[in-house]
């Protein structure tokens, strides 16, 4: 069986979107999903090997049509969520950023002090 990081995040968001994708399966095999799913879940939670390998041995017990749909499902959801982070991160990285010094108020205390005031202005 092939080793993987447990410490790695991609690795734990690759194992989260195969969870995803298994708690959406409906049909015949449902039940079986969800415990898989549950299983990878525990995975990310511990980040324990034998809990991995214990959530691969359960995930090949699945019926072979059924890993095969999850497959597809999962590797559309990845693309889906990298093209996502790509698009977010580039938005995030061009919005120019103004440092918050202890003395600047950000926009959230601004909105309460502004709210506050009307409060004061309307009594």
């Amino acid at each position: 069986m092939e080793t993987f990081s447990l410490d790695d995040n991609r690795t734990l968001q690759a194992i989260g979107i195969l969870a995803d994708v298994l708690d959406g399966v409906s049909g015949p095999g449902a039940l079986d999903t969800v415990l898989v799913s549950k299983a990878l879940r525990q995975v990310i939670a511990t980040k324990s090997q034998p809990a991995f390998e214990f959530a691969s041995k359960a995930f090949n017990t699945l019926d072979p049509s059924v890993r095969r749909q999850v497959a597809v499902e999962a590797d559309t959801a990845a693309r889906d969520a990298v093209e996502l982070r790509s698009r977010v991160g580039g938005f995030l990285s061009t919005a120019p950023r103004k440092p918050q010094g202890p003395n600047q108020p950000t926009s959230f205390l601004t909105a309460l002090n502004m709210r506050s005031r009307r409060k004061r202005t309307e009594a």
